[in-house]
């Protein structure tokens, strides 16, 4: 949308006293004052406030579950269509991140490492540079951004929002080492010998949740965060069924079907129990990906995958190519009781959406810096 169509839809606004909006919204975002300031010009202002209550705010305004926060609870959506905050915030975010040049606020002499360079680390990593702190992000790929460089897929989220964000990182004083791998072990060994005041492990939830399922070792058959995190290349006109109904199994599937492929979700519930969004299922029957619910898998040969009617009790063979488990993640490390060793994101809550990472790694960040201030 052009900013002079912006503007007409926040005029939609209705100003609630109640804010439902605001109040829908896991990290708080002062949805009624932006628009105010975004009508008045200050839209620079306005970008400040939004980037320094939540840093993923472009991002946010890009893939956040909006039916679920500020435009389903909007009052405009009662009788007609809520009014689209998001792209208000993506047009004010886009133009802050891109017009302002960050500070790089003196140091206070005090060290933090942050394991994770996600959404939670970069938003706790933002807060503590803010701060003072010298803050560097360690991580086990090469670049910052964890899910949302490479486990979101491109047509959700194009990486060039993600390099801003890593531009604006490294622009505030942020240090970064990739391809840092981590044990439990020498986690805990950090803080001592890396010589810092504190850690935020914001690791995120990348190990994928196994089914005991026979056959899930055959060779074809993958885990949805292993196939979007490593690009596999299906090939084309391959017959490929997802196990699952998350926001994962329809990243899955809708990449699958963009490299040509016949693409099937099996779900063992009723399509109105799938975890994923209304939209984004919406989205994934939009590209031509096809739904079997009340079906649980049995067992994978080298035919395809069988497949039991939850009603019926009778099984199929449903013949495929290849198979693909989203079922959920879960993080490779503990929370632990160390101290000066604080946690935030998907290793605390589970996976979870963007914008409760970052709420989660600010919060923890605070914490941090609470922990150390009290020190003094």
């Amino acid at each position: 949308m052009e900013k002079i169509e912006l503007l007409e839809e926040s005029k939609r606004c209705l100003k609630c006293k109640n804010h439902p909006c605001e109040n829908a919204c896991p990290i708080g975002t002062r949805i009624p004052e932006i628009i105010d300031m975004f009508q008045r010009g200050e839209e620079l202002e306005a970008g400040k406030i939004l980037f320094e209550n939540n840093p993923m705010s472009l991002v946010c305004s890009l893939i956040c579950p909006f039916e679920n926060q500020c435009m389903g609870s909007c009052v405009r959506g009662i009788k007609t269509t809520p009014v689209n905050f998001p792209s208000i915030e993506n047009y004010i975010m886009e133009k802050y991140l891109r017009e302002t040049t960050f500070e790089n606020t003196p140091s206070n002499g005090k060290r933090i490492a942050i394991v994770g360079g996600g959404p939670g680390g970069l938003s706790g990593g933002f807060y503590l540079r803010r701060k003072g702190y010298d803050v560097t992000i360690y991580d086990d790929h090469e670049k910052m951004g964890g899910m949302l460089r490479y486990g979101i897929p491109s047509f959700r989220l194009t990486k060039d929002k993600v390099d801003l964000l890593e531009e604006k990182a490294y622009e505030s004083g942020i240090k970064f080492q990739g391809n840092k791998i981590f044990t439990e072990d020498s986690l805990r060994r950090l803080k001592k010998e890396g010589n810092y005041q504190g850690v935020l492990v914001t690791t995120g939830a990348w190990l994928p949740k196994e089914l005991n399922l026979e056959g899930v070792e055959r060779e074809g058959v993958y885990y949805g965060i292993d196939y979007l995190k490593n690009n596999i290349d299906l090939g084309k006109n391959k017959k490929v069924v997802v196990i699952g109904a998350g926001n994962v199994a329809m990243d899955v599937a809708r990449t699958a079907k963009r490299q040509g492929n016949e693409v099937l979700i099996a779900y063992r519930k009723k399509i109105e129990a799938a975890p994923a969004t209304k939209v984004e299922i919406h989205e994934t029957v939009e590209d031509g990906v096809n739904f079997l619910t009340e079906v649980t898998p049995v067992k994978i040969t080298d035919k395809g995958i069988v497949l039991e009617r939850n009603n019926e009790k009778t099984q199929f063979l449903y013949e495929c190519d290849n198979a693909i488990i989203a079922v959920s993640q879960k993080s490779q490390f503990n929370v632990e009781s160390l101290d000066g060793y604080f946690y935030g994101g998907d290793l605390v809550t589970g996976p979870e959406t963007v914008v409760k990472a970052s709420f989660t790694g600010r919060e923890s960040a605070k914490l941090l810096d609470d922990y150390l201030v009290g020190k003094e």
